[in-house]
Order: structure tokens, then C-alpha cells, then sequence
């Protein structure tokens, strides 16, 4: 009797099985086709809810993006049985639903019990990054990486720990460990030739830009950088070859127009220059600093009427840094005989930065072009000289000769000034 019972539960057990079987065959061939719906209602209709029913339900919902769904049958799952693999899936789930804190717990406790799971460690390492938690990150990256040396991935993700704490050259070092265990890795390949940009290794920066793009030839990242690099060193056309490499990969933004505008700026194409400047304002019409190369454009087509509307709404745009638009209207109100009006830009340029030059001249030479009494030049010119004697040797060499020549005159006069 007891060998009977026996048998016919191990006909139930099968029975169930070859029929849950066939459910998930009928399931995933739905799934195939786009019917996830049908699926789903498939799967809901089965009883009894076994472990493998819902985590089939949960992979779905997880699949399709209902991730709030699929953490519930994956929750539910869990309570039928203490599974690594449920809960390796349930916090694939929480980090896909942006809860990304619900990960780290799950992946922790995991990783607490089973060393040996290095997709967890590695998933982990990952959230530990995007948390600024880099000690922790760092860690676990360097036991990945003295598990599986030969992984490029783990040398890169170190570099990127190493970057977050400010340590340069060991960040470069481990790219470039990452590069070398595979000269295919786009990635450390991308943040090499920044290493080298920022070390200002013109020839470094080229070679990691053009490796990157003999593997990916519309890799916006690097076509953005070399362009970046062309124009910087005064290539202007080269500049453009690679912004219209962008343009034609539908890659458009401020500094993409702003640099097509400054480079055909530089090619004496006045159009084209105007053009691509417009373009940048389309996309941000308070944009301070291209009204500003729009003012400089038409001051240096003499057409000051537009020169001067651009360089306002730059002023009325801006923030903080509009000495160069309070020099430029200077210059502009100067050329148009407007001393007084000069005179107060200049006061403006050289209150927004202390430290320009040819504002502090200009604010002394006009108002010795301007005012009867000279002792206001002079205390200009004075200060002009004091604050920067040894960065401009000509406009020195003319202030010191006014100084003198001012001093002169009030002695001839009868007064000492000092």
C-alpha cells in the first residue's frame, strides 16, 4: 500500500510538472511574438502559484518595464522558497525601479553568504559608485580584479573610483591598464585621451581619439573631443569636419554652435558664423555668452546698432562674468564719440573683473581724452600701472609717460600732484 501512495505522488508530481512545462512553452511562445499580455494572463490563470510560476511572471513584467510589478512576484516568490537566484533578480528589479538603495541590501546580504557570486560583487561595486560610497566601490573592484585578471572592466571601474577621489595619475595608470588587457575597450580608450587633454599631450590625446574611432567611427563622445582638440590648436577647418560629422549624426548643441560659429568666425565667413551663432539661440534663447559673440560679430562688421542690442541682452542675461560685454559697448560708445557713456562701460568692466587689462587702460585713456581735469586719468593711470606694470610693456610705457606728462603740466601751473 505504502509503495502504491508512493508511486501515484510521483504521478502527481510529474503530472504537474509536464503541465507547467507546457504552460511556459505556450507562454514564452506568446512572449516571442509580443503577446506578454496574453502571457501574462496565461501565467495568472495557472494554479497552483509555484516559485517558478511567479518568478516567470516577475522576469516579464522586469522585461517589458512594469518593474513595480515584477518586484512584487519576485517579493512573492521569495516566500515560498530563501532563492540567490529570486533575489539576485529582485535587486536587478529594485535597481531598475530606481530604488536603488533596495539593491545594495539585497546584493550585500548575498554577497555576505557567497563570496564566489561575482555578478552580485560586481552589480554592487556599481551602485557603491554611483552612491559615492568609493571606498567600498574600490574594494570590491580590486578582489574582482585578482579573481579575474584578465577583465578590462575591473581596471576601468577602479579608475573611475580613482577619479571620484581626485587621484590622477593612478586613474591614468589604470585605464590604461584596462586599455592594454583590451585595445578594444571603448571606454578607457574615451577617458585616456581626456587624461591626456587635461595633461595638455596634444600627441596623446590624438592617438587615444583616433584608436577610438577606428572602432567606432560615430562615436559622439570622441568626435565631440576631437573637434574640441582641432579647435583649440587653431584648426579651424578640421574643427568643422568633425562638427559636421556630428551634425550629420543629428548631435546638436550649444557648444557644438558656438564652436561652428567661432571656427568660421576665425575663416573670415561672416554668414556662416552668423548663422550657426542664431542656431545655438534657438536652442537657448537667454544664452548670455553667444548674444555676446553675436555683439562681437557685428562690432566687427561695423554694424553697431545690432552690436549693441546683442551685447544688452548679454548684460541682461548674464551672470557675474560681463566685463567683456561692458568693454566691448565701451569700445563701441568710444568709436561713436560717446566718451561719457564710454567712460561708465569701462567703470562696469572694470567692476565685474579687476583683473582685465585693457578695460583699466581704456577707463584711463578715455577719461583723459574726456575730462578737463586730468587728475582723474591720473588716478587711473596710476592704478593701471601699480596693478599691471609687467603684463602689457606698451600700454605701461604709455601710461608712465602720461603719469609724467600730467604731473608735468600741473607743475607748470604752479601744483604739485602726486
Amino acid at each position: 500500500m505504502k509503495k502504491i501512495v508512493i508511486t501515484l505522488l510521483f504521478i502527481i508530481v510529474a503530472l504537474k510538472t509536464e503541465a507547467q512545462s507546457s504552460v511556459f512553452t505556450v507562454v514564452d511562445s506568446l512572449f516571442l511574438k509580443g503577446n506578454y499580455q496574453k502571457a501574462l494572463v496565461l501565467l495568472e490563470n495557472t494554479a497552483p502559484k509555484t516559485i517558478e510560476i511567479l518568478d516567470k511572471i516577475a522576469t516579464i513584467n522586469q522585461t517589458v518595464g512594469n518593474y513595480n510589478k515584477a518586484i512584487h512576484y519576485f517579493e512573492k516568490a521569495l516566500k515560498i522558497e530563501n532563492s540567490e537566484e529570486i533575489k539576485v533578480k529582485l535587486g536587478v528589479a529594485y535597481n531598475s525601479a530606481g530604488l536603488s538603495s533596495k539593491s545594495i541590501l539585497i546584493y550585500e546580504e548575498i554577497i555576505k553568504k557567497d563570496t564566489s557570486n561575482l555578478l552580485v560583487a560586481n552589480s554592487l561595486g556599481k551602485l557603491y559608485l554611483a552612491k559615492n560610497k568609493v571606498i567600498e566601490a574600490a574594494q570590491l573592484f580590486r578582489f574582482l580584479n585578482k579573481k579575474d585578471s584578465l577583465n578590462p572592466n575591473y581596471p576601468y571601474q577602479i579608475a573611475q573610483c580613482l577619479a571620484k577621489q581626485n587621484k590622477k595619475p593612478a586613474m591614468g595608470q589604470s585605464y590604461l591598464k584596462a586599455y592594454n588587457l583590451d585595445t578594444l575597450h571603448i571606454k578607457s580608450i574615451y577617458e585616456l585621451a581626456k587624461f591626456f587633454k587635461e595633461l595638455k599631450d596634444k600627441d596623446s590625446t590624438l592617438l587615444f581619439i583616433d584608436k577610438g574611432l577606428k572602432i567606432d567611427s560615430i562615436n559622439l563622445n570622441l568626435l565631440q573631443l576631437k573637434a574640441n582638440v582641432l579647435y583649440f590648436s587653431k584648426d579651424f577647418k578640421g574643427t568643422l569636419t568633425y562638427l559636421n560629422k556630428l551634425d550629420s549624426l543629428n548631435f546638436r548643441s550649444i557648444n557644438t554652435y558656438e564652436m561652428f560659429g567661432m571656427s568660421y568666425l576665425n575663416l573670415n565667413d561672416f554668414v556662416l558664423a552668423e548663422k550657426y551663432f542664431k542656431n545655438a539661440l534657438r536652442l537657448e534663447r537667454n544664452n548670455s555668452k553667444i548674444h555676446y559673440r553675436l555683439g562681437a560679430l557685428y562690432y566687427d562688421k561695423k554694424e553697431f546698432k545690432l552690436a549693441k542690442l546683442y551685447l544688452m541682452q548679454s548684460i541682461m542675461y548674464g551672470r557675474g562674468d560681463l566685463d567683456k560685454q561692458f568693454l566691448l559697448s565701451g569700445t563701441i560708445a568710444k568709436e561713436e564719440f560717446n566718451l561719457k557713456v564710454a567712460i561708465n562701460y569701462f567703470k562696469d568692466a572694470v567692476k565685474y573683473n579687476r583683473n582685465n587689462v585693457n578695460a583699466l587702460f581704456q577707463l584711463a585713456f578715455t577719461s583723459d581724452s574726456y575730462f578737463k581735469d586730468k587728475k582723474i586719468a591720473l588716478k587711473h593711470y596710476k592704478n593701471f600701472v601699480i596693478r599691471f606694470e609687467s603684463k602689457n610693456k606698451k600700454l605701461t610705457d604709455y601710461a608712465n609717460n602720461r603719469i609724467k606728462q600730467i604731473r608735468k603740466d600741473y607743475f607748470m601751473k604752479g601744483e604739485i600732484v602726486e
